[in-house]
């Protein structure tokens, strides 16, 4: 296995980084003879293990992208304290540098699966002793991973450099395609990405043959985010529809256990990070949410670094709603000390409220939890589905109907089609009930950005967003080694 891996590492590393002087070479000491071993599936399955593994947001990467880029800097929640508030604070306060280094290490991140997935379909190319449908499979999986890597980047940045390598490239080559890629028109992006997740829907099976791995519902929920980001409403709506007629999606019954270990085994997350309680593999939010001298287990951690929850996102939420309940809104300390979260005695709002929507792990080791990650959730697709009909055709019964499965789920009445005399009511309504169903997933921002309220949410804050600022500025260190990047307007 351990030679699989040096095969599998050393064909990726000559794709992952464009912004190196020059390439790293590595010899590879192996009994096995890579044009050889890498026309069977085994060769190829540990190529796309590779790529699954660099395409995974999880640990610190979820960390960043999750909350630091996406909801920092929304009115949901932000970060004070330890040394992660010195990183935090520019995201909060719309003041990040255009050498952001959590930028540019995701801006790296995303392309090294996007190189990965290339090698994997350079390499499935050549296959002459698989029948055409594993080939086909083979070749979904590794356009997912890319597809999927693609739209994280531009959810950030925008349309950004689309890397082709031509079969049989060199290292020079490669080095060189990879410093001269301008960035492509919107469209011609958006159409590059869509043809990907076409593909992999039609290749890829229903089942989830492994937890985490690209299935047709994935590729379906990933073009689904596209469209809405896109703000193509009938391709979202028809998109979202063909997801839920697969009838193998539900949504879990009790929101209160879906993030937890034991609720690990449900058909809402359509799309996940599978994590394990082990560093590199983690999910380490709950380190981060603790409130100070709070009773934890010996076996969890409870960093300086404090996620906090905004008083007024937590009063949007009715008294009954059951996603209310994965709030920490006071607790008595190590000390017996009553420490409230909400308000002080005075009726100020304290801004100090806790999400423990990652559901402690009882077997944690420190930091550790193995919470899974979903990316895309059943939940996300009703509420996608429900906002590009009303964006169609305002309010509708349809569009009701979906709401009502998510409000049932919470613990809340029925909504009616009299509740909403216009198609701004429910997109407004669609807006707040978003944040109460995914705070903590890292979708806020991007929800906000797609309604027009992101900036104004900001100035609303007391800073001093600018327009602009719906796009992060392309790193630095990217332009750099890219004469030919344009960078985003207005930095």
């Amino acid at each position: 296995m351990k030679n699989i891996l040096k095969i599998s590492l050393g064909l990726c590393l000559v794709l992952t980084t464009f912004s190196c002087k020059e390439f790293l070479k590595e010899e590879v000491y192996t009994q096995y003879d890579p044009n050889v071993f890498l026309k069977d599936k085994t060769g190829v399955d540990a190529l796309l293990t590779g790529a699954y593994a660099r395409s995974r947001i999880i640990a610190y990467d979820s960390r960043n992208y999750t909350f630091m880029f996406n909801e920092f800097n929304t009115d949901v929640s932000f970060e004070s304290g330890g040394g992660l508030e010195r990183q935090a604070v520019p995201f909060i306060q719309f003041v990040w540098p255009v050498n952001e280094s959590l930028l540019n290490g995701f801006w790296n991140k995303m392309y090294q699966a996007i190189a990965s997935a290339n090698t994997v379909l350079d390499v499935a190319g050549q296959l002459e002793s698989l029948d055409e449908e594993t080939v086909s499979l083979v070749k979904g999986e590794a356009r997912f991973i890319r597809a999927s890597s693609y739209y994280f980047l531009l959810n950030l940045w925008g349309p950004t450099p689309i890397i082709e390598v031509p079969s049989g490239a060199s290292p020079d080559e490669i080095e060189a395609i990879g410093k001269s890629t301008p960035r492509p028109s919107a469209q011609e992006f958006v159409d590059y990405v869509v043809a990907d997740l076409e593909f992999a829907a039609e290749s890829l099976p229903v089942e989830e043959e492994l937890v985490g791995r690209a299935s047709k519902g994935a590729a379906l929920g990933v073009l689904t985010k596209l469209y809405m980001h896109q703000k193509n409403w009938e391709k979202a709506a028809e998109t979202a529809k063909k997801l839920i007629d697969l009838n193998h999606y539900a949504l879990y019954a009790d929101y209160t256990k879906l993030f937890s270990v034991d609720g690990e085994s449900n058909m809402e997350f359509i799309y996940r990070a599978p994590c394990i309680a082990q560093s590199g593999y983690q999910n380490n939010y709950m380190a981060h949410a603790f409130p100070p001298n709070y009773p934890i287990q010996s076996n969890w951690v409870n960093y300086g670094a404090q996620f906090r929850t905004y008083t007024a996102f937590y009063k949007t939420f009715d008294e009954a709603d059951e996603r209310r309940k994965l709030f920490v809104t006071d607790y008595v300390d190590l000390n017996g000390s009553e420490v409230e979260l909400v308000e002080d005695g005075s009726g100020k709002a304290l801004d100090n409220v806790r999400s423990f929507k990652y559901v402690p792990d009882p077997n944690a080791v420190g930091e550790n939890n193995g919470n899974d990650i979903p990316y895309i959730r059943y939940a996300d697709i009703l509420l996608c589905r429900a906002e590009a009909l009303n964006e169609m055709n305002g309010p509708n019964a349809e569009s009701i109907d979906l709401i009502n499965q998510i409000q049932e789920r919470a613990g809340l009445p029925d909504k009616s089609l009299a509740d909403f005399g216009s198609k701004e009511s429910l997109r407004d309504f669609l807006l707040a009930e978003r944040a109460r169903e995914f705070y903590s997933e890292g979708l806020r921002r991007e929800d906000l950005i797609r309604h027009g309220k992101f900036i104004s949410g900001g100035r609303e804050r007391g800073w001093d967003a600018k327009d602009y600022q719906v796009l992060y500025p392309i790193p630095q260190q990217q332009l750099d080694a890219n004469p030919n990047l344009e960078q985003n307007s207005g930095y």
